[in-house]
């Protein structure tokens, strides 16, 4: 049975779906159209028991053949950090791939996808605001699909500081490649060769194109008060994240 060997572990709305279009591309990378497996984070699946994990990946990896690498794009795997030991130890020496993002952009694009699938009713701000109280009363049942702890998690999935530095205590660094996503956006064919270059297999050239790209409606009051209280709240990831851009964007 063939175990991932390659992880993006996220993060949720920072390019993970246009990553993995473009490594699905690549002749050496098996990744189904479903990019998502959520399995170490499935209701019924009891994480630490690889006979399970191993069931669960047989029929996700069911059309894979002789590919290098057999990936999970899950994003959840990221922000639920006492997920990360559990995967090293099923999957030594796999390699992971971590996006990071503007987290107030990703909040705000967070915020829009629930609310077009219909999860989220709330205005924005009072959604950012009621964040904390709904996470911690959904903690128990989090594993649950329609958990609030699934979705509504604007603020908290940008606290990206904890979500890197989890991963560097679970994997070894050299394995670990963290990107931001205006790198793929702005500088495509320099990131799709570093990655290649991380993964040791030959450089594939993919075109650049947008994937998925969300909608975002006209700026309101409550939204532009929304972005400020995020910006406030997430001052520090703010900064953080910006050491991982490598292009230059006017």
């Amino acid at each position: 049975m063939k175990r991932p060997n390659l992880y993006i572990l996220g993060g949720q709305k920072c390019g993970t779906s246009a990553l993995a279009h473009f490594l699905a591309q690549h002749p050496d990378i098996y990744l189904p159209k479903r990019k998502e497996a959520h399995i170490f984070d499935h209701p019924d699946i009891e994480p630490t028991d690889f006979g399970q994990l191993d069931l669960a990946y047989q029929d996700f990896f069911a059309d894979s053949r002789s590919e290098t690498y057999a990936c999970d794009a899950t994003p959840i795997y990221g922000y639920w950090s006492e997920l990360l030991t559990l995967i090293a130890n099923y999957s030594p020496d796999t390699k992971v791939i971590f996006m990071v993002r503007d987290p107030v952009e990703r909040a705000v694009s967070q915020y829009m996808m629930e609310t077009n699938r219909g999860d989220e009713s709330l205005p924005m701000l009072r959604a950012f605001l009621k964040e904390s109280d709904r996470l911690s009363m959904a903690y128990d049942s989090r594993r649950e699909w329609t958990s609030p702890a699934r979705w509504a998690s604007y603020l908290e999935r940008g606290r990206f500081q904890q979500q890197v530095e989890a991963i560097y205590a679970a994997f070894s660094r050299e394995n670990v490649l963290i990107l931001h996503n205006d790198d793929l956006r702005y500088s495509h064919h320099d990131t799709m060769r570093s990655i290649c270059a991380f993964l040791n297999i030959p450089y594939y050239e993919t075109e650049p194109e947008a994937v998925f790209s969300g909608s975002y409606r006209k700026k309101n009051l409550t939204d532009c008060l929304a972005r400020a209280y995020a910006r406030w709240k997430l001052k520090d990831e703010i900064q953080f994240v910006r050491q991982f851009r490598q292009s230059d964007i006017k």
